[in-house]
């Protein structure tokens, strides 16, 4: 199924020549919250176990947070939690880059991409509150440098793992089996409950 460019997805690849990839296929690397949008405070869509595959659409220009399909289920991920095959190898997506992997670069509107995705979800009734919210610069995060880039770059200039999470793993890492049997939604929860796992602090 072809992706339709939203309004609020603005694909900055198409403006810059580099070509479209429909997805770029990764893997989850930590129990890892998919947001309703680029910031904790978002709703969480659902809990993405360590080792999961999902589909990478977009990224924000920073890199800091990237627009992926996990389950059915389509929200924002912290970028170095998602590990991407290069040459055999898997590597943390900002140790190379979105150009390396095809992977657009892309805004967020949280009307367009709510009504396109949320309709119907707890979270879905507040959405007024939430399309008026701006999203948060990431703490300890900064942009990728020009040219070819140092791997783990990402961890200098006062880089922390996010409070409750193990920190990202390095290259080398390889995916797991799973078990996803008591893999669940957050369809049940309230606008305010961000997941079964979640402490309202993790990404």
């Amino acid at each position: 199924m072809k992706f339709r460019p939203l309004a609020g997805a603005l694909f900055l690849s198409v403006a810059l020549g580099i070509p479209y990839a429909e997805a770029a296929p990764g893997y989850a690397t930590a129990n890892v919250n998919l947001r309703a949008g680029p910031d904790t405070d978002y709703p969480s869509v659902g809990v993405i176990p360590d080792s999961d595959p999902i589909d990478v659409r977009g990224c924000l220009r920073d890199e800091s947070w990237c627009d992926v399909v996990w389950a059915g289920n389509r929200g924002w991920v912290f970028s170095e939690y998602l590990a991407m095959d290069y040459r055999g190898d898997m590597r943390p997506l900002p140790d190379l880059g979105v150009a390396a992997f095809g992977i657009p670069v892309i805004t967020f509107a949280a009307a367009d991409y709510w009504n396109h995705y949320y309709v119907g979800r707890p979270w879905y009734a507040q959405r007024t509150r939430w399309f008026a919210y701006k999203p948060r610069p990431r703490p300890g995060w900064h942009a990728p440098p020009p040219g070819p880039r140092k791997a783990g770059w990402w961890r200098t200039g006062g880089y922390k793992s996010p409070t409750g999470m193990k920190p990202p793993p390095d290259r080398g890492w390889r995916p797991h089996k799973n078990d996803r049997h008591d893999i669940k939604r957050n369809d049940h929860k309230g606008p305010g409950d961000h997941g079964r796992h979640d402490d309202g602090k993790r990404p």
